[in-house]
């Protein structure tokens, strides 16, 4: 039922389906469709992302970022870290994975597992990467065999130490004046792991004050042609997808979740992730400067509304933004997109 007015086109519900209708629905469907539609829409829009390489720093466009965000559930659906409580219940728990390249700001590679899963199982999903690509991770990523391979690649990480890490010092080497004043005081060359570990690491060692946070980060690399200060710079960056997590959290309520089935879970989680891939090419390509935040909200309100959201973005006063609806194809498709020319 579409009601048509003077100035525009909106649609009128006579009836909305309770969550549960929709929990239901969800239950019976394939997650597995929504998660290769978020792949496709990857694939397809990611050639519409600005480019850093004009940057000054030219290695901001090589760095991949890799982090998971944890959602406590209300029920006992996938297995959650940690014990169960005094009166015997427990809730579960869902981690989403994910990679996201600097210089992009979606995320590229997405997997997500039960709780308890170990971050560190994520860096099997890698893949091929291309050579000089820079991986940034926290402490819990931590994979020998992995990281030695990623060095016969070319590919380099980034990565803070754990404090249980055995290492050997090899090499002490002098810090130059410009990496003091960025907070370096320390770089060595040590090997990671016990002398009966089959397995070890040859990397860099960089010990960096952090002025602001009064803290003192340890930094393994690879790296051997940047230098310490940059190094550091690079683990900054690693921010990054932790805004990308609470840009999900509060714009597209990743977390509250309308049914209380794993299947219906993983669907929302895709359909959250497609709609801020969406949300961000739209922000992206729009020449007028939005904040993210403003622009969730405007298509939110205009869901129900066919209007021409290029326009009401480049000029909001616009009042010729009301558009009618498009006539069903002849052809036979049930849905036409027509997204950004190239």
């Amino acid at each position: 039922m579409a009601g048509f007015s003077n100035r525009f086109t909106t649609v009128n519900l006579a009836h909305i389906a309770p969550k549960s209708t929709l929990a239901d629905a969800n239950k019976r469907r394939n997650w597995q469709v929504f998660e290769a539609i978020f792949n496709a829409s990857y694939n397809h829009l990611k050639r519409f992302l600005p480019d850093s390489r004009t940057n000054n720093n030219e290695w901001l466009h090589k760095l991949l970022l890799i982090d998971s965000t944890t959602i406590t559930l209300f029920k006992d659906i996938l297995k959650a870290a940690g014990r169960s409580t005094a009166d015997g219940k427990r809730k579960g728990g869902v981690k989403v994975h994910l990679g996201m390249y600097l210089d992009e700001g979606i995320p590229s590679l997405v997997r997500i597992t039960p709780s308890a899963s170990h971050d560190a199982t994520f860096l099997n999903y890698l893949g091929r990467l291309t050579k000089g690509t820079i991986l940034v991770f926290d402490k819990a990523y931590v994979n020998f065999k992995l990281f030695n391979h990623w060095t016969r690649q070319g590919i380099h990480w980034v990565i803070r130490k754990k404090v249980w890490l055995v290492q050997t010092i090899i090499e002490e080497h002098n810090v130059s004046a410009q990496d003091q004043k960025a907070g370096v005081y320390r770089v060595q060359t040590v090997e990671l792991g016990h002398s009966t570990q089959k397995e070890k690491v040859l990397c860099r060692l960089i010990y960096f004050y952090d002025k602001e946070k009064n803290r003192v980060f340890k930094f393994m690399t690879n790296n051997e042609e940047l230098s310490a200060a940059e190094i550091a710079e690079i683990y900054k960056q690693r921010w990054q997808v932790e805004l990308l997590f609470k840009r999900l959290k509060q714009n597209l309520q990743l977390g509250d979740f309308l049914g209380d089935n794993e299947n219906a879970i993983r669907i929302q989680i895709w359909c959250n992730l497609l709609a801020d891939i969406l949300i961000a090419i739209t922000q992206k390509l729009t020449p007028r400067e939005w904040v993210y935040s403003n622009v969730a909200s405007i298509i939110r309100l205009h869901l129900m509304n066919y209007v021409d959201l290029r326009k009401l973005l480049l000029n909001p006063t616009c009042k010729d933004i009301f558009i009618d609806p498009m006539p069903p194809p002849k052809y036979g498709k049930q849905l036409v997109l027509e997204g950004f020319k190239s």
